[in-house]
Parts: structure tokens; sequence; C-alpha cells
């Protein structure tokens, strides 16, 4: 049975988690968005705010080999962190890691602006090959594409050329849709792994559809 989540009410709940393949971090103790994250995608979870926010899914990025976040991580957060994983600590004034990134085990989409230093760290200490690109137009690419080892979901703007570039780097088919009833920035209401994904309160059935058919082709 599909997972639907809201978090304080807001079915937003890709701002509020990370999720890779072995584990995910969750900004809030949330015990049914714990539930579904141990049930759903079958990982360790770990609960820390970044930086002092709840907002770890925009502040991370992350795949099965580490964690990278800004040098605005506070030491405590690191701890928890490494306590299910390796984390890099990068200073950048691009703190928002997890907006700018998308990211699976085989490659990653970077924001087109990103600095060489933070395409160099996520390329080497994440092993994954990096591209910079807009994904439906749109720079904050952690937040436009859910992208997984087994299939991706991109923002429905998307163009040929944008989808073409996803699938070649990140080895995946991939297709286009919205979550929460039309929003198109689909990182923002899903969370996904080649196992299993928990979506947005609000996302309606063909939705649903559309999404079951782009992350299990």
């Amino acid at each position: 049975m599909v997972k639907m989540l809201s978090i304080k009410g807001n079915p937003l709940i890709g701002l509020y988690m990370r999720a890779t393949e072995h584990f995910a971090v969750l900004g809030i103790d949330d015990k049914k968005a714990v539930e579904y994250l141990r049930d759903e995608l079958d990982v360790d979870v770990v609960i820390t705010t970044i930086s002092g926010s709840e907002l770890v899914g925009s502040l991370i990025a992350a795949n099965s080999r580490g964690i990278i976040v800004s040098d605005l991580v506070r030491q405590k957060e690191i701890e928890r962190l490494k306590r299910i994983t390796d984390v890099y600590v990068i200073r950048t004034p691009m703190t928002c890691l997890g907006n700018i990134t998308c990211i699976n085990d085989r490659g990653a989409i970077m924001h087109p602006e990103a600095e060489d230093k933070i395409i160099e760290s996520v390329s080497e200490f994440l092993d994954v090959d990096v591209i910079r690109s807009t994904i439906g137009g749109i720079k904050t690419v952690g937040m436009a594409a859910v992208i997984t080892n087994r299939g991706g979901i991109l923002n429905p703007n998307a163009s040929e050329w944008e989808i073409k570039k996803a699938k070649e780097v990140m080895k995946v088919e991939v297709g286009t849709g919205t979550v929460n009833f039309g929003v198109d920035m689909v990182g923002t209401g899903l969370v996904a792994n080649s196992k299993g994904y928990i979506v947005g309160k609000d996302t309606t059935g063909f939705e649903l559809g559309v999404i079951e058919e782009s992350l299990f082709p």
C-alpha cells in the first residue's frame, strides 16, 4: 500500500528528509515518518537537524557512500550523522547542498553555477560522475527531480535534452510528473530509493501511477 505522509501538516516531505539505498536523515522526530522510512525504504534512520534546521532534505547531498554538508553544520550533528555513514564537510556559500544536487549511486546533476570545489567533492567523495545542468529549466535540481538506482521522475517541464543528460549520467530510465496535486518540484513531495517510496499526502491517484511507472520501470 502506498505510504502518503505529511510532516507537521505539510505534504512537502522532501524538505524534511533525505534518503539513500541504506540510510535516511530525518530532520524532525516524527514517528510515522520513521516507520515509513524503515518499512518502505528499508533503511536505517538518523534523526538530526542540520545547521540547526529541520529542513535536512534541502541541506545535505547524499548517496550510499556518504553525506556532504556545508561548514555551517554543528559538531553534534556531524556526530549523529557519523553513526550511519561517512561525512564530508565543505566550506561554500551554496549551503543548501540538497537543493543543488540530484544524485544516485552512479551519477549526479548539479546546479549549473555550482563551484568547481563542490563538483570535485561530490565526484570524489561520493564516487560519481557529475554534470552541471538544469531540470525543467530549474537550477535547484535536487528539488526538481528524484532519481534512484532504479528509475526517476523529473519536473514535467524537463526538455528532451535534460531528460537525455539525466539518463546518461544517472544510468536509469526516467519519466516526468508532479506530486501533491500538481506541484512540479517533485523532490519537495517525494522520497524514494530503489526499494520503495513515500509521497506527500496531497498526491493524486493519477500522479501515483506516473510515479510508480517512473521509479519502477
